[in-house]
């Protein structure tokens, strides 16, 4: 049974550099409502065969600028699907800080979107420019409308989101951030943060960013800032106020169904993952790629890994006989910590979860 649902979104008004997915920032009126017909289609035809039950379900506007559809828009989306009005759905709309003003945050309470999520990235003027992003002004007034806006009506939890790594940023500018954000914006219950990959950057991007240990150490400053105001760091890049975890992360997290809906979406269903076509043709054809049943062995290390980023990878008796030499090894490295045969990773070397797995498999 499936009840963690995505819907892609793939317009925007530009493509930041450190994106990878896909999505167009060129498109017009006929362009976007031709997709969103598709869309709805897509959806509705996927609930004719869907058995509910009474288990807390999610949809999430993702990818990547839900918040440049018009309210119309996004209220036709969320009635395709048969829960919706249901209070104890989850749903989550991301936006870009320019999207938000007092008006935009009223108008989604009242479609009943309960959660929204807004990408920061940095505070750095210089670094936003380098990375397409809106600059500090507009993340400011972004902020100061969502609290005009949530005053009136307390019914929406707000998530922020910042990279640490970016060019031009320097070290311990994110946790600053963080830090003055969370002190001045109460309502904010949810933070992710995220370390930049290794990816193909422009070089000046290398030249001017921080080092790979100094983003170690800062990543580790937040996670002990998140610990002394006591939010439950319940997955390796995200934080929550006490009873403000997503629902629809935890679902990802747990290895539970998942349907994404739209171009590129990806789906993952009775051990089967898929992603829808890539290319808008593909999508009007209904076509799939990277289709692939995962066999009881990838499973088990998808698991492993999942659990390792969130509660913990609870192992048995017969796991750590067999694998004693390499537990004691890790422990040594002060990597993980083993207690009640769960084992975690450390708070220093979290973000070497990838190289902690394979010493273990």
């Amino acid at each position: 049974m499936t009840n963690h649902f995505y819907i892609h979104i793939p317009f925007c008004n530009q493509k930041c550099p450190y994106c990878k997915f896909a999505l167009t920032p060129i498109f017009d009126e006929f362009k976007k409502r031709r997709y969103l017909e598709y869309l709805k289609k897509e959806i509705r035809t996927y609930f004719l065969n869907y058995t509910h039950n009474n288990l807390d379900k999610t949809i999430y506007f993702w990818w990547w600028t839900p918040s440049i559809l018009s309210h119309e828009e996004i209220r036709e989306i969320l009635e395709s699907f048969p829960f919706y009005k249901n209070n104890q759905t989850e749903i989550t709309l991301e936006s870009n800080p320019e999207d938000i003003s007092e008006k935009y945050v009223e108008w989604l309470i009242e479609l009943g979107i309960n959660r929204l999520s807004m990408g920061i990235q940095t505070l750095n003027d210089q670094s936003l420019t380098e990375i397409h992003r809106s600059d500090k002004h507009s993340i400011i007034q972004a902020l100061e409308d969502l609290q005009k806006a949530i005053s009136k009506k307390w019914n929406i939890s707000v998530n922020i989101d910042f990279i640490v790594g970016l060019p031009y940023t320097q070290k311990w500018e994110i946790l600053q951030a963080i830090q003055e954000i969370h002190k001045k914006y109460s309502y904010i219950t949810h933070t992710s943060v995220y370390m930049l990959e290794d990816e193909d950057y422009p070089k000046h991007w290398k030249e001017n960013s921080i080092s790979e240990i100094d983003i170690q150490d800062e990543f580790t400053q937040i996670l002990e800032y998140f610990e002394q105001v006591e939010w439950n760091h319940y997955e390796l890049s995200n934080f929550a106020k006490p009873w403000f975890e997503s629902i629809h992360n935890r679902g990802y997290w747990n290895h539970s169904n998942s349907r994404g809906f739209g171009l590129s979406s990806a789906s993952f269903e009775n051990n089967i993952r898929w992603n829808n076509a890539s290319s808008f043709t593909g999508y009007y054809e209904w076509k799939k790629e990277h289709e692939e049943i995962l066999n009881p062995k990838s499973i088990e290390i998808e698991k492993m890994m999942f659990w390792l980023r969130t509660h913990g990878w609870q192992v048995d008796d017969n796991f750590l006989k067999d694998s004693s030499t390499k537990v004691s090894i890790l422990q040594e490295q002060n990597l993980i910590i083993l207690e009640n045969n769960t084992i975690q990773l450390t708070k220093t070397w979290i973000f070497l979860i990838d190289y902690v797995l394979s010493e273990l498999l």
